[in-house]
């Protein structure tokens, strides 16, 4: 009878009007862990129906109902929304792959000149002359 009561209690905790996208998502995640994909997502979008509001009707909401296999109505403005928030998310990635780049290329001149100087503290007599020479040939 536990287990009963339990799902009882998550049917019961459906949002109300005025909930958040949040409580949405976290409703929907409590019943699928309850009763399964399937029976959670049938269970939430007669609630949404009943209870859905524009509010709680965001981007993160829709795509995470997307992902569960949930197509919510959307606006035209939700759409240029979603797309908008599609490109901040690409130049997110952009800006975060060139932070590594940059990571790796500071590793490598840092590395580079590691070289130079342990090479230089090495044999200091050779390396000198070999440096001056090179710069002598291209300077000129």
């Amino acid at each position: 009878m536990g287990l009963m009561t339990g799902k009882a209690d998550v049917i019961s905790g459906m949002p109300q009007y005025n909930s958040q996208a949040e409580n949405w998502i976290q409703w929907h995640q409590d019943l699928k862990s309850n009763f399964g994909k399937k029976i959670a997502n049938g269970l939430w979008l007669k609630a949404w129906r009943i209870r859905g509001n524009s509010t709680a009707n965001t981007s993160d909401l829709r795509k995470y109902m997307t992902k569960q296999g949930v197509k919510i109505a959307e606006s035209t403005w939700d759409s240029i929304v979603d797309v908008g928030v599609d490109i901040t998310d690409g130049v997110g990635t952009i800006f975060q792959a060139t932070k590594y780049v940059g990571i790796a290329l500071g590793v490598i001149v840092v590395g580079g000149l590691a070289m130079v100087v342990y090479n230089l503290a090495k044999d200091p007599a050779k390396n000198i002359g070999v440096g001056a020479r090179a710069f002598v040939t291209k300077g000129m």
